[in-house]
């Protein structure tokens, strides 16, 4: 396993070896060709005061918007040298970024200039821990939409440049800045082949420029055109369709190597006084055409055995010989993003600064490992389903409750993304912090989902907040902690058999190698006997339905009690699953699984170093995988709120003897002895449809029951009489 942390270091240090101008589209900002490009576009709800930008008014975040003004040029071989002068960019400004405690609030992530689809939709952007890398966490907006229609089919068209940025090109630097020959007080570079390029520049999609001056060329966490080779992708990216099933493509996620000059500065966040960032960082995309070819045709050498035959993408006749980059100056980019203090040193609740701020030394300075076992956690105090079809508002009292167990299944501490300022400003999760200081860290998360369409119509989209979320905690603490626990707000992960704790299931899988465990998830019903009806109301079907609710003095945990299978009979062929997983081995993470590991990024010489056989096909499921043990290890209980819509016709779609379509998801257990009774008969004229875990009710429920006594006084009364 040593290579495998070999490589995975490898992999972060070093690069891995439409013809037509589409009509304006509502909702995108389209370019102008009038010299009023000039005027400076504040997009800014909340204009700072002097006061406030005293250490950063000279450097306000700005989207510097490049024009594609002939749109026939990008199909032309070689490709044509952009001639857009500094004149022509369009300046949005956003002055109200200017607090690094407040920076993933404050990032334009809804406010992201479509104008110009070459810039990456950045929700998150930090320091690494050893402050060498600037990490950037963007989403691919193009997945926003993924209708038929002739309308979306315009929009992937325009949004055709949020996929190129996943592509890597291979540039060479003509000369550096300063150079006696050269008049530019800017490197220049020219698109090359691989053996050309630079070896920082053999797989590279942006140009990082510090507001010292200097620059460096970005590295992708991972190949995305490798991942998708792997698996088995015809190609990487659909011209005129969705690429949504392309799940490891959803973010976009690429680092900027920081200067060695300022190294120190950034990993000890010495460059951040009084909150205000002195360290700015520009990040200019190197624009290029899609490619729509298969994901192959221009690996890196790294993958020479698995490219393309030669000539499959040939950089000379796509690009030209001496096709260079206009100067920064000229170039759509963004301008000042603040360089903040790494993870620890911006959320660290106790840390020890001693260990995390200690001089690195000559040798590499690992991470300093804070908890064993993590939850990585997106929640609001209130949603809205699928389709805005019914709003559901008891993210607070279900966060206090979940906290409170999974603490007791050895969760160690939560990072808490609240999302609930998306929803509304009157409410937040900030009680959870405040209520388990010691251990929640709360990231105030407000971006919105772009789109949150039923999955039933043409356009269903996907969660661009949770993914981003997700990716940003993988990435800013997975590395201060051993393993991350990825569950929603309404999953319990029921420990089994003989644990009453997760930690001896994460020894168990220490010992066998095992990098990650999979759990399935099918969400379960609500008991009857521990649940309110209130009603009844008026569901537009000329038919009642009722409003269902948990009482105070009852835990979610046991009143939705009553899975559909019973323990054992969830296994790998799930609906969905959810995963515990090492964040040092798992390179990308998609909400139910993981899609891109440091093994599955290796090429076969390096697979077959470590012992085991290539497997030509798919990487998946990785070897160092496998689901739980339901029972004698752990399960999951999904306890999925019922929507009020969903309850419609539960009198008779709840009756032992009904047949039509109609679902009910109302919970009526199967009795634990079905001695003398009549199944088909149900119970009570209700039918069996569920399975009561009796590990939860006889030990967990009573569990806590007990640590939550103190904090709600409607289970300490109950408790009391009982």
């Amino acid at each position: 396993m040593c290579l495998i942390a070999k490589h995975a270091n490898k992999f972060d240090n070093i690069s891995k070896s439409n013809n037509s101008s589409p009509p304006p589209l509502v909702g995108f900002q389209p370019y102008s060709n009038d010299k009023k490009r000039n005027k400076i576009v504040v997009n800014n709800d909340k204009n700072p005061s002097p006061k406030e930008n005293k250490a950063s008014h000279d450097r306000i975040l700005t989207a510097y918007l490049e024009p594609i003004v002939d749109e026939k040029k990008w199909s032309r071989k070689p490709l044509p040298a952009r001639d857009a002068k500094a004149d022509d960019l369009i300046r949005t400004a956003f002055p109200r970024v200017n607090s690094c405690s407040r920076l993933i609030e404050q990032f334009p992530a809804d406010d992201f200039p479509d104008a110009d689809p070459f810039l990456p939709w950045i929700h998150d952007i930090f320091p690494t821990h050893d402050g060498k890398f600037i990490q950037i966490v963007a989403q691919n907006k193009r997945r926003c939409k993924t209708g038929k229609s002739s309308r979306e089919k315009e929009i992937y068209q325009h949004l055709a440049p949020q996929v190129a940025l996943f592509q890597h090109v291979s540039v060479k630097r003509i000369h550096q800045a300063g150079d006696k020959d050269s008049s530019s007080t800017s490197t220049r570079y020219r698109l090359a082949s691989h053996d050309e390029a630079d070896q920082d520049g053999m797989a590279t999609r942006f140009i990082c420029r510090f507001s010292n001056g200097e620059e460096t060329l970005s590295v992708f966490n991972f190949s995305y055109e490798w991942a998708s080779h792997r698996k088995r992708q015809r190609v990487v990216f659909h011209k005129n369709e969705t690429d949504n099933k392309q799940i490891h493509t959803s973010q976009l996620l690429f680092r900027c190597p920081v200067p060695a000059s300022l190294v120190e500065t950034v990993r000890t966040g010495t460059s951040v006084v009084e909150d205000w960032a002195t360290i700015f960082l520009d990040i200019i995309p190197i624009r290029t055409p899609t490619r729509y070819g298969a994901p192959n045709e221009y690996l890196t050498p790294y993958y020479k055995e698995f490219r393309a035959s030669e000539g499959a993408f040939d950089p000379v006749v796509e690009w030209g010989k001496n096709h260079t980059l206009p100067l920064i100056e000229n170039s759509g980019r963004w301008q000042n993003i603040p360089i903040c203090k790494p993870s620890l040193l911006t959320y660290g609740n106790e840390i020890d600064e001693a260990a995390v701020l200690a001089p690195a030394g000559l040798t590499e300075k690992a991470p300093v490992k804070q908890n064993r076992l993590v939850s990585c956690l997106w929640a609001s105090a209130g949603y809205s389903t699928r389709g805005n079809r019914h709003a559901i508002n008891d993210g607070q009292r279900r966060l206090l409750e979940w906290i409170t167990y999974n603490k007791l299944t050895g969760v160690e501490h939560f990072y808490l993304y609240d999302n609930t300022a998306a929803f509304t400003t009157d409410k937040s999760l900030q009680f959870a912090a405040d209520m388990f200081p010691d251990d929640v860290t709360i990231v105030k998360w407000p971006s919105k989902v772009c789109n949150n369409n039923p999955n039933n119509v043409d356009s269903p989209g996907e969660r661009s907040s949770q993914y981003a979320a997700e990716a940003s905690c993988r990435l800013r603490f997975g590395p201060h902690t051993e393993w991350i626990a990825q569950f929603d707000i309404d999953e319990y992960l029921i420990p089994m058999g003989e644990l009453t704790s997760l930690h001896p299931l994460l020894d168990k899988l220490d010992k066998e190698e095992t990098k990650i465990i999979s759990f399935g998830s099918w969400r379960a019903w609500p008991r009857k006997d521990f649940i309110e009806m209130t009603g009844p109301k008026d569901c537009g079907r000329k038919t009642d339905c009722f409003q269902l609710r948990v009482p105070e003095n009852y835990t979610m945990l046991q009143a939705y009690n009553c899975d559909r299978q019973k323990p054992g009979a969830k296994s790998e062929k799930m609906p969905a699953e959810k995963q515990i997983y090492r964040p040092d081995y798992v390179l990308h993470h998609f909400i139910h699984y993981s899609t891109v590991t440091v093994m599955s990024e290796l090429n076969r010489q390096d697979v077959e170093k470590l012992g085991r056989k290539w497997n030509s096909r798919s990487p998946f499921p990785d070897p160092l995988s496998r689901f739980g043990h339901e029972a004698k290890e752990a399960l999951m209980l999904h306890t999925k709120a019922v929507a009020t819509k969903d309850t419609i016709y539960w009198e008779e779609a709840c009756l032992a003897n009904y047949t039509g379509s109609s679902f009910c998801r109302l919970g009526t257990p199967f009795p634990k002895d079905l001695t003398g009774v009549n199944i088909s008969d149900g119970k009570n004229g209700l039918k069996f449809n569920c399975y009561v875990n009796h590990k939860i009710d006889d030990y967990w429920v009573k569990e806590l029951e007990n640590r939550l006594k103190d904090h709600v006084p409607e289970i300490a009364k109950r408790l009391e009489l009982q």
